[in-house]
């Protein structure tokens, strides 16, 4: 489905390569990680943190909210999870972040 000024720039099965590149970005407004990978995605936020406006975990793994939201994660979203859970998760970190900045 498409969303107007939302575009996928990448998607990694494999942790270390999205590592790599990450190294080329400057900044990013949004990642989405799951917990269980080869390297776990809390892991991963706490390495591209400082690359990434909103980290968002999407995960089957309900236990490890609390982990997540100390690695700084904007939200928590657990699996099964609609589209339209998801833009409205996007659409209210972007409303947050435009009023809190005004």
């Amino acid at each position: 489905m498409l969303v107007p000024k939302l575009n996928l720039l990448k998607c990694y099965l494999d942790p270390v390569e999205a590592i790599d590149d990450f190294g080329k970005i400057e900044k990013l407004d949004f990642l989405f990680l799951d917990i269980n990978m080869r390297l776990s995605g809390l892991e991963l936020a706490k390495l591209l943190r400082d690359k990434v406006r909103f980290i968002i975990f999407v995960t089957g793994h309900p236990e490890h909210a609390l982990a997540a939201f100390q690695v700084h994660a904007d939200r928590f979203l657990q699996k099964p999870l609609g589209f339209p859970k998801l833009l409205m998760t996007i659409n209210q970190l972007l409303h947050h972040h435009i009023n809190f900045r005004r």
